[in-house]
């Protein structure tokens, strides 16, 4: 129940279906002689929940988050039919009807599209649009409580009152907008509220794209590889090994398809540090990742594996987000333990299959550190010896947190967390 209800309010906020819910709110407020009763404004705000609620469970599908766009603006049309008030060519009809459309097809095309360039112009078209609708909505308010206060006063019919509502008005009235300072600020106020409210929601799309694409070519598996070390070579490295918290409670409250798509794209989202930061992924196994720096005998192999970690962490919110964008609940974290030292680079695998793996003391160090995160209450663990390869940047950002025993060690080791 706490996930939908979150779902809905990210559909809210994130989705543009606020604009709509402002603009029924509007309506109901300002008094004029063609308001709607009180029954048909809350019927009308019965319309707008049932939009965004079927948008938050079934909105990642491309068609169906364009139908169900239109949702409120027929249920608006139909209590305006019902109350005798309708006019096809009203201002507001224009916003409803014009904006679920503008607003669902460019959603459904970011949803839908696997080119990134395209994607990235229908998000600019999306950030743009919302910018637009923000800036009418002040707007076509200003203008109707303008147009309500004459006609209470007697200033203006009620003939007149529409008129200056249609649509073919709409070119003179926004110029006489525009030309009160107040009113210029006022939108470009707007205009900036809407830039960073969408800001967000191209943050998720970027990354819902990125990961459709990674997973969607198995880039992971069938990208081609850097150079390899020999074969069965000891190699100095920096390895970076991470699990999901309570993936097995996780796993149990979904079916198994769900924990399978769920997997999948922690691995992309993983695959992506990796590729961004000079790493190779050279373990999956069920929620735990293997991640390998410095294969190639790279000077920084700390310095990035702590940036690998911490870009993965700055990306979940929006990875969090893209789950439920997926209508799947996002797990409570991740544990990362990093350690440098020595590994063995080795072609593993059946004839034909082999791929470059590592295995080794510094693996199982990691891998240990890794389940200390849950002792810790940490995020992220590293070692004394990823910790003396970071620069004076990296290690201000590290607090020790004590000293643990691990593996072939007989004397405790530092540790330390970020802060």
């Amino acid at each position: 129940m706490r996930s939908w209800l979150k779902r809905f309010f990210d559909e809210f906020l994130l989705y543009s279906s606020q604009l709509i819910a402002f603009f029924v709110a509007m309506l109901a407020l300002i008094p004029s002689a063609d308001a709607l009763p009180g029954a048909s404004f809350w019927l009308i705000a019965g319309f707008v929940v049932i939009q965004i609620g079927l948008l938050s469970v079934q909105g990642h599908d491309p068609f169906l988050r364009v139908i169900y766009s239109f949702i409120t603006p027929a249920g608006y049309a139909l209590v305006r039919s019902l109350n005798g008030g309708f006019i096809l060519t009203d201002m507001g009809h224009m916003f409803l009807w014009g904006g679920a459309l503008y607003i669902g097809l460019f959603q459904a095309l970011t949803i839908a599209g696997r080119n990134r360039v395209i994607n990235g112009i229908a998000e600019i078209m999306l950030a743009i649009g919302s910018i637009v609708m923000f800036v009418f909505l002040y707007f076509y308010l200003d203008l109707r409580v303008g147009l309500s206060a004459a006609l209470g006063t007697g200033a203006i019919t009620l003939a007149n009152f529409r008129k200056a509502l249609d649509v073919t008005s709409f070119p003179h009235a926004f110029v006489a907008f525009v030309a009160s300072p107040q009113h210029a600020f006022f939108a470009f106020g707007s205009a900036t509220f809407a830039t960073l409210l969408l800001a967000n929601r191209v943050r998720v799309l970027s990354l819902h794209s990125r990961i459709a694409s990674l997973f969607g070519e198995d880039r992971l598996a069938t990208k081609v590889p850097r150079p390899a070390p020999v074969i069965s070579e000891e190699v100095q490295a920096v390895v970076l090994s991470a699990d999901i918290l309570d993936f097995t409670g996780f796993a149990s409250r979904l079916s198994a398809a769900s924990a399978a798509d769920v997997l999948n794209k922690y691995y992309s989202l993983w695959g992506l540090v990796a590729e961004k930061h000079g790493g190779e992924v050279v373990g999956i196994t069920g929620d735990s990742v293997i991640l390998v720096f410095g294969l190639l005998g790279s000077r920084n192999a700390a310095e990035e594996a702590v940036a690998a970690a911490s870009a993965f962490f700055e990306a979940m919110p929006g990875f969090r987000d893209e789950l439920q964008f997926a209508s799947l609940p996002p797990f409570t974290g991740v544990s990362v333990g990093i350690h440098a030292g020595t590994v063995i680079a080795a072609a593993l695998g059946l004839p034909g299959k082999r791929r470059i793996s590592v295995f080794g003391d510094a693996v199982s160090v990691a891998t240990r550190l890794d389940s200390l995160c849950r002792e810790f209450k940490q995020e992220v663990l590293v070692t004394q010896a990823v910790f003396s390869q970071l620069g004076i940047d990296s290690q201000s950002r590290f607090d020790r947190l004590g000293e643990v025993l691990l593996r072939n060690s007989t004397l405790p080791v530092p540790v330390y967390g970020l802060k």
